[in-house]
């Protein structure tokens, strides 16, 4: 048996306020269907109470996951935070505005998937994306600063600011503007001065140096943001880590005499921990959203270019020949290479290595969750289609259905439903057998692809054949 959250409200504790955010609530969960986006099955309304039938979530919200467990390490929020964004993206290309992203609204259904929740604030733009709005909403820690300093405000780039408040909290595990109260928080916001880790890989800072821009119109677009280099190419920061930890690795000395010392004990080098703790305890750097309005530059969210970046080989004078180094005894040292150690350092020398491996903005994580929702589309997801003539629909509406007819509930009563939207009782049935069969039909891939990954490989052999001259 699914489970299912039920939100109950309590009508008669509600004042005019509260019930327009139900009301909006339930109008943009109707509208908006996304894998990243908390499905609304059934709304069910009695003389005291609403009841909200959603999709029951087990992972609980995403701040208690970092304030209990630490942040995120930039190569898992990658993943999470370019679901965030696909979210809100459609989200605003059906002309809705979130205007309460933070960490407490994002549910984890695990810990490579999340669903966007909590859409009270949420409204729909009617006079288009420039439309300007003057309701106060959402969280103060992640408000942006117009909310504080105009009178009227657009909705998009507040969904932009909140989400790069996100990225520094997943990735940092607090907040960037922090005060005691309300208005000491607004005059951080206002200032705008706030600090990021050293410890952050490049591609980190620079998407969050980008967003968080005081003026609106200069922060970055969802598409921008989803082309960075951070979401990109998730295990970009871990290799230039270990790379720079590699850099700080002091060579052996191997001369004749010396091996044959009394102790024949090896010169300490830095050990892994030492190298690690060197590249991670960095200081601080100084940020300021007001001074951040010059990183509006081409290539910005693009900023590795490994051949200058990254030197293969530290403080080397490009005048001096590429000699080899020799021992006491003449003898030549030479470092045994790998093939996929050559092939990294040709990778990392070519450039960008977002480009060198062609990433797509849509499917570039190397990640499961990615591959499982092309059977999480379509509009009869929402509601069925409107047609008694099962052949012209999809196989899941197909199976949906028949289950309904068996239980009585014809095409005709399916199509009555239909002016009711999530109120009625036959919609709810029909979006949780949906939901039922997706699971099911998902469930089933996974032990498929499983079994193939488990059967052992056979080796083909190479067919020998003759030729007689």
């Amino acid at each position: 048996m699914d489970k299912v959250a039920i939100k109950v409200v309590d009508r008669g504790g509600l004042d005019a306020k509260a019930l327009r955010m139900l009301s909006s609530e339930i109008a943009t969960l109707e509208c908006v269907h996304h894998p990243n986006i908390l499905r609304l099955f059934e709304v069910v309304e009695t003389l005291g109470r609403v009841y909200l039938v959603t999709e029951w979530i087990r992972g609980g919200e995403l701040y208690n996951h970092i304030t209990q467990g630490g942040p995120l390490r930039e190569i898992h929020a990658a993943p999470l935070y370019k679901q965030l964004l696909l979210a809100v993206k459609h989200m605003h290309s059906l002309g809705f505005v979130h205007r309460d992203i933070k960490a407490e609204n994002v549910l984890l259904l695990s810990e490579d998937r999340l669903k966007l929740a909590d859409f009270g604030f949420s409204t729909q733009l009617i006079n288009g994306a420039n439309q300007k709005l003057d309701t106060f909403c959402g969280s103060p820690p992640y408000a942006a600063p117009e909310l504080f300093s105009d009178d009227h405000y657009i909705g998009a780039p507040v969904d932009i600011w909140a989400l790069g408040i996100l990225l520094y909290f997943m990735v940092v595990g607090n907040m960037p503007f922090r005060a005691p109260t309300i208005p000491g928080l607004k005059a951080a916001i206002l200032k705008g001065d706030y600090l990021l880790p050293g410890q952050l890989s490049l591609p980190c800072i620079r998407l969050i140096q980008r967003i968080l821009i005081h003026i609106p119109a200069r922060r970055p677009s969802i598409e921008e943001m989803l082309t960075s280099q951070f979401v990109c190419y998730p295990k970009l920061s871990a290799e230039l880590m270990q790379y720079e930890i590699n850099l700080r690795t002091k060579p052996v000395k191997r001369s004749g005499f010396w091996v044959r010392s009394k102790s024949r004990r090896l010169r300490k080098s830095y050990s892994l921990r030492e190298r690690y703790m060197e590249v991670t305890n960095k200081p601080p750097i100084n940020m300021n959203t007001r001074k951040n309005e010059g990183v509006f530059v081409d290539n910005f969210l693009h900023p590795i270019e490994i051949n200058r970046d990254l030197p293969n080989e530290p403080n080397k004078d490009p005048s001096k020949p590429n000699t080899p180094k020799r021992s006491f005894f003449c003898g030549t040292l030479k470092k045994k290479v790998s093939p996929m150690e050559m092939e990294k350092e040709r990778q990392l020398a070519n450039g960008n290595g977002c480009e060198n491996r062609q990433w797509n903005a849509d499917v570039a994580i190397d990640c499961p969750l990615f591959k499982n929702y092309d059977i999480e589309t379509g509009d009869f997801i929402m509601l069925p289609t409107d047609t008694d003539d099962l052949t012209l629909v999809k196989p899941l509406e197909y199976e949906a259905r028949q289950l309904l007819d068996e239980l009585g509930v014809t095409s005709q009563m399916l199509r009555e439903a239909m002016q009711n939207g999530p109120r009625s009782d036959i919609i709810g049935a029909y979006r949780i057998i949906v939901n039922r069969l997706q699971k099911q039909s998902w469930l089933a891939r996974k032990h498929v692809e499983l079994a193939l990954q488990e059967m052992p490989k056979i080796e083909k052999k190479m067919e020998r054949s003759c030729c007689i001259l």
